[in-house]
């Protein structure tokens, strides 16, 4: 009975933002909506901690797996994230990115299909998390 309250009230919240984050979803502490709307995670995907997820982002399962993202990742207005792919810790991915390709560390992913255009700039990423 408890569980028919919980799922109702999450389904409420997931028409009210925009946001279609499973229950079942593993995801580390510190996740944060930059904007609501047209945010789609997979069930099976697996998060880490301190990601920044902007609108219209998708995270997707593919025919080859389920999507992994490290610690402290950004995810741009509009990226897809398809099938079983690995981002690393301290990724930024831009823009409208499709990536379908293991992104490494400290890298910063842009276009269609997503390709690496910089690594090692995890100093970039302090820009986005002013607190």
């Amino acid at each position: 009975m408890l569980y028919a309250i919980v799922f109702l009230i999450h389904k409420h919240n997931q028409y009210l933002t925009g946001i279609q984050l499973r229950l079942e979803t593993k995801v580390g502490e510190g996740l944060r909506f930059q904007h609501f709307s047209c945010i789609v995670i997979n069930e099976a995907t697996i998060i880490g901690k301190n990601c920044l997820i902007f609108q219209g982002v998708t995270i997707g399962v593919g025919t080859s797996g389920i999507p992994r993202i490290g610690n402290n990742v950004i995810l741009s207005s509009g990226a897809k994230i398809i099938g079983g792919i690995t981002i690393g810790n301290n990724v930024t991915i831009g823009a409208n990115a499709v990536v379908t390709k293991d992104v490494p560390d400290n890298s910063i992913a842009v276009g269609i299909p997503a390709k690496v255009i910089a690594v090692n700039t995890p100093e970039k990423q302090k820009l986005y998390y002013c607190h």
